[in-house]
């Protein structure tokens, strides 16, 4: 468990910060799941808009990889975490917060998929996709929630997805996790808003990642979905980055417990 809460919220009327509001200089941003993928999407437009970075992944050398190819030379600790150990989740904070001092953006990217048809989808491969991709959520934000209460401003940003939105196939366990995450942030963002700490979701459809490349690998699937999109294209991961920074910045300050769909209007065709 992290430090108590206080005992009166306060709310902060203004960012701690004012100037540019798209700009992230002097904020300290914490990725979890950063080594690949939208993960590390969102790390080079965190770098780009100036933030230090505290980056977490279970695999260090893709994590030092990434860190590497950082548009800018800003401050960041890279750490080694399996955010499903709440113990692991604890120390590393601490250590960041000795480091570093504060955590202003935390984003809950870290997840899995695991999918399988609902009558053989086993017990372990549920528990699996439960843990990382929800249980860890709570338990991260609630271990850094404390120092955004007293500091009274704070963003969470947690990685939903589009089939938390709709019944797709194969999705009983990621879906059903998906939905359930994005009622978790509109809790924490009732919860929390009080002391300055504002929740909100991003819910990507299908994007070009480590997670998706065996699906996108079949070329006659792939051709035919992207013909039905909108847009005519699948996301990539760079794509992301604008509406995470958004997220982050001063410039989202009256936004909270909503889930932002970024799909290039699949959900709207589908």
């Amino acid at each position: 468990m992290g430090a108590r809460a206080p005992r009166s919220p306060l709310v902060d009327s203004v960012s701690p910060r004012r100037g540019a509001r798209f700009d992230l200089t002097g904020r300290v941003a914490l990725i979890t799941g950063a080594s690949r993928g939208l993960g590390a999407a969102i790390a080079r437009a965190f770098s780009q808009a100036g933030a230090d970075l505290i980056l977490w992944a279970r695999d260090l050398p893709a994590l030092q990889r990434q860190a590497a190819q950082l548009p800018r030379p800003i401050r960041h600790l890279i750490q080694r975490v399996d955010v499903t150990q709440p113990a692991v989740v604890r120390r590393a904070l601490r250590q960041a917060l000795r480091r570093v001092g504060r955590v202003d953006v935390l984003v809950n990217n870290a997840g899995i998929w695991d999918g399988d048809a609902a009558i053989r989808l086993s017990r372990r491969a549920w528990d699996r996709v439960v843990a990382t991709d929800l249980t860890s959520v709570f338990f991260v934000s609630q271990a850094v929630a404390p120092s955004m209460m007293r500091q009274r401003y704070g963003k969470i940003i947690n990685l939903a997805s589009t089939s938390g939105l709709m019944a797709l196939p194969e999705g009983a366990a990621y879906g059903t996790v998906k939905a359930g995450l994005m009622h978790l942030t509109r809790i924490l963002a009732v919860e929390w808003g009080p002391y300055g700490i504002r929740v909100t979701g991003i819910a990507p459809g299908l994007f070009r990642t480590d997670m998706t490349r065996d699906l996108l690998a079949d070329r006659r699937w792939s051709r035919r979905r992207r013909a039905e999109l909108p847009l005519r294209r699948f996301g990539e991961p760079d794509d992301l980055g604008g509406l995470a920074v958004f997220l982050a910045s001063s410039a989202s300050d009256h936004i909270t417990g909503q889930t932002i769909v970024i799909d290039g209007g699949a959900s709207l065709t589908t």
